[in-house]
């Protein structure tokens, strides 16, 4: 019998002889990588059935072909799957063999190095054998894989075998008869396969170790295609969730589950079915830090026995889902891999000293450096400890520093990253910055052994401006924190905190901070008498005119600080992250400088000496980017969507903070003229009404966010409107 073409399409077809015709990836869990975030798949940009083996930078879009399609010679290539280093592309396919004799084979990740591990026994009259799907294990050293038999149209066994990848003969993983594509833990010690009944498609996901003792069916788990999460939690599967009563026609639908590998209910992932049509969804692969899965979707044709399709991606909630590969054609199983996430660099627990807003840093006219633009890649050294304010000098023992900082002036689109003096330039940034802008940011920063922050400009060159606003210390000498709402307690449009009306030139606001407070939604926010400092969210709309908007104690003197937190143009709506001193009387003052506007500011938390909370200072790191799949799927968030974001109880945050302090990067908005992006604990019932982020079309902005930390460890990021990416570093966490 002459075997058919490898096509991952028809694995649902409710036959025997269908698991041959789709070899099925699995996914590899992901381990230490030198590449970046990045997945191999297959790609048939003709849909003529000959396909290449390509690798998608998933931050750049950029794909680079390792293995070419060869329609002449009909080689096939199926089931690619990255070493845990990413150096190394194992495969399943015929080339250096006879046609249709389908090994396991590994391949550089530039193509060369070649090299065949299995080859099936050769085919007779009746029977043929192929090796697929193979997945490295975590060491790299060993590849699990499926042998497939075929005799006769009613009769097919699977069998699991292990081969060394350094070569030898394959091996039988014991106890594994009928077992069909595996996957391994992430540490090693156990493997993953659905158990196939006679002529089934799919089959119990089932557990066991690899030398084939323990094994266990994991209750109500019934797919193909398993996938140990890295946190060795969870395990992903293809299962059929609506199979077709036209058993001629088989147009079965399957979608993403996933169950926790201990045991417990299954959960079918929603969007991995996105619209109403018959779809099958499969290949899942877990991306590098757990939080999204990419999968093979397609879907049927009256026409086209095998329909193109595109690689997909999902949350790990499973709410969340759009397609990573948009090309002509059809691409297919994807195996995604990176650097393993890493873990937060903390300092000791803080408490927080306010100051009055003091300019310490301006490279126009030279204070706290030499007067300068700062060049492409250039850097300043910001003294920090030892600066005097109107609360004293920041002393000795001071770990980190809030700074609002703005940058003007630039000559191209760039950005500036805060981070410790004496440590590597960090991949997370702090403000974006177009050509001529004038932009601010409130940062949060460790301060170096050598009592200074650094700031670094990535293009062009600009001008840096850095207004202190507190430190912390780990001792009791400043306040604990607490967090609040969000909660909307000034609207110069609507009168709630201030008169209603427009703020002219010059015009003041003293907004009471203290005491039972009335928020926009109804309910009351509470801040103690005694409280130093809040946390507000500033916002200004409706701005008729190039101006600044400046946040500070409401003085006993008309003294107004020649420091600002917000900088405007003509139109524009925008936020900024201000922690400030409480004043006298308990208010806060904010002034604007020009023409007139709205302002609106949303309380996020408090600094007072009987609060609890200790802020952690970390080396700022990336929690999130839509962009590249670190903290969700790598796809954009579209209206209305959210990304449920974890940070406590992952990458050395504890479980127990209670807190983050993230600065959140909004840009590639398309699909609408403006959205705003809004923060808030996983958890909560419906969408708070306050924002922390607003763009418009071709803005990259970043805005420091104070969050409550809700449910799981997650905070809820919500794009408002058209599809958006999102960015997200972490400055530091809560605790107590």
């Amino acid at each position: 019998m002459t075997p058919p073409a490898p096509r991952r399409t028809t694995w649902l077809a409710g036959t025997a002889l269908a698991v041959l015709v789709a070899p099925l990836a699995v996914a590899l869990p992901a381990q230490a990588s030198a590449s970046r975030n990045e997945v191999v798949h297959l790609a048939d940009p003709e849909d003529d059935g000959a396909y290449s083996v390509v690798l998608r930078d998933l931050v750049t879009g950029a794909v680079r072909t390792v293995l070419r399609a060869d329609p002449r010679a009909e080689l096939l290539y199926d089931d690619p799957e990255l070493s845990p280093r990413g150096d190394r592309i194992a495969l399943s396919t015929d080339r250096g063999a006879a046609p249709f004799r389908e090994g396991i084979a590994v391949v550089g990740r530039d193509g060369s190095g070649f090299r065949r591990l299995t080859t099936p026994p050769a085919p007779t009259a009746t029977t043929f054998t192929v090796d697929v799907a193979p997945a490295w294990s975590p060491d790299g050293s060993r590849l699990l894989f499926t042998r497939i038999t075929v005799a006769g149209a009613d009769t097919t066994s699977t069998v699991l075998h292990t081969v060394p990848v350094a070569g030898g003969r394959p091996t039988p993983v014991p106890n594994a008869a009928q077992g069909y594509l595996g996957d391994w833990s992430p540490d090693g010690s156990r493997i993953v396969f659905a158990a196939l009944a006679p002529g089934a498609d799919t089959g119990a996901i089932t557990t066991m170790r690899l030398d084939g003792t323990q094994r266990r069916a994991i209750p109500g788990a019934v797919g193909a295609m398993p996938s140990w999460s890295p946190d060795g939690t969870t395990i992903a599967y293809a299962a059929v969730t609506a199979r077709d009563p036209d058993r001629a026609r088989g147009q079965d639908v399957a979608q993403i589950a996933t169950v926790p590998a201990a045991g417990g209910a299954p959960t079918v992932l929603p969007a991995t079915r996105p619209t109403a049509a018959r779809t099958v969804a499969g290949y899942p692969s877990w991306a590098p830090d757990g939080e999204s899965v990419l999968f093979d979707l397609h879907g049927y044709s009256a026409v086209d026995d095998a329909p193109p399709g595109d690689v997909w991606a999902v949350d790990r909630a499973g709410r969340r889902a759009g397609r990573v590969t948009t090309a002509r054609g059809d691409d297919a199983q994807p195996h995604a891999q990176g650097p393993a996430p890493s873990r937060v660099s903390a300092a000791a627990p803080t408490t927080f000293t306010p100051a009055v807003p003091r300019r310490i840093l301006d490279t126009r006219t030279g204070v706290g450096v030499r007067a300068g633009t700062v060049g492409p890649g250039g850097t300043v050294d910001v003294p920090v400890r030892g600066v005097r304010t109107a609360s004293g000098p920041v002393p000795a023992s001071a770990t980190a520093v809030v700074l609002n900082v703005t940058a003007t002036g630039g000559t191209v689109a760039t950005d500036v990253r805060a981070y410790p003096t004496g440590t590597a330039v960090p991949g997370a940034s702090n403000l974006n910055v177009a050509a001529g802008s004038t932009v601010p940011n409130l940062v949060t920063v460790r301060i170096g052994a050598d009592g200074r922050v650094r700031l670094r400009n990535g293009q062009g060159s600009l001008h840096l401006i850095g207004d202190i606003a507190g430190w912390y210390t780990p001792d009791a000498a400043g306040a604990g924190f607490a967090a609040v709402g969000p909660s909307r307690i000034l609207d110069t449009r609507t009168g709630l905190g201030a008169p209603r009306a427009r703020l002219g030139r010059g015009g003041v606001v003293d907004l009471r901070v203290t005491g039972a407070l009335r928020a926009a939604d109804g309910s009351t926010a509470t801040v103690p008498a005694d409280a130093r400092a809040v946390v507000l969210n500033v916002t200004a709309t409706g701005v008729s005119g190039g101006t600044d908007v400046r946040v500070y104690p409401t003085p006993t003197s008309p003294t107004v600080p020649s420091v600002s937190n917000l900088n405007l143009r003509r139109g524009q709506t925008a936020a900024n992250l201000v922690t400030v001193a409480v004043g006298a009387g308990g208010q806060v003052r904010l002034r604007n400088s020009f023409g007139d506007l709205h302002l609106v500011a949303d309380l996020a938390g408090y600094y007072a000496p009987g609060a609890r909370g200790r802020f952690v200072p970390v080396t700022p790191t990336r929690f999130l980017d839509t962009r590249s799949g670190t903290g969700a799927a790598p796809i954009p968030t579209t209206a209305g969507g959210v990304v449920d974001l974890r940070v406590a109880g992952t990458r050395g945050v504890p479980a127990g903070a209670t807190a983050a302090v993230l600065n959140l990067t909004g840009t590639s908005l398309r699909g609408a003229g403006g959205t705003d992006v809004r923060a808030y604990p996983f958890g909560t019932v419906g969408v708070p009404s306050v924002s922390n982020l607003n763009l418009v079309a071709g803005e990259n902005r970043a805005n420091l966010t104070v969050v409550r930390i809700g449910q799981q460890g997650r905070v809820r990021v919500r794009n408002s409107s058209g599809q958006l990416q999102l960015v997200g570093d972490l400055a530091g966490y809560m605790i107590g």
